[in-house]
């Protein structure tokens, strides 16, 4: 079974124009610990996706959308549990 969010985390990557890999760079440049092949298998849901992994890649995919000139329209797990 797939984690709640998970599927709004790669899609948001895709919007973003970020390859796994430049995802996995920003990811680890923020403290991700995953190496790139989890990482993808925590985007497919073949991983259970920790609170701290969601945020650290929500945080690397919003940096970039920021950097595009756009909002911060991935939500933090804490913004998910308020819903």
């Amino acid at each position: 079974m797939r984690e709640p969010g998970v599927d709004r985390l790669d899609t948001h990557r895709q919007e973003a124009g970020l390859s796994l890999e430049e995802l996995w760079l920003r990811y680890f440049e923020l403290g991700g610990m995953s190496t790139g092949f989890e990482l993808e298998a925590l985007l497919k849901g073949d991983l259970q996706l920790t609170a701290r992994d969601h945020d650290v890649i929500a945080l690397a995919i919003n940096e970039r959308f920021s950097e595009m000139g756009g909002n911060h329209p991935v939500a933090y797990l804490a913004d998910l549990a308020g819903k």
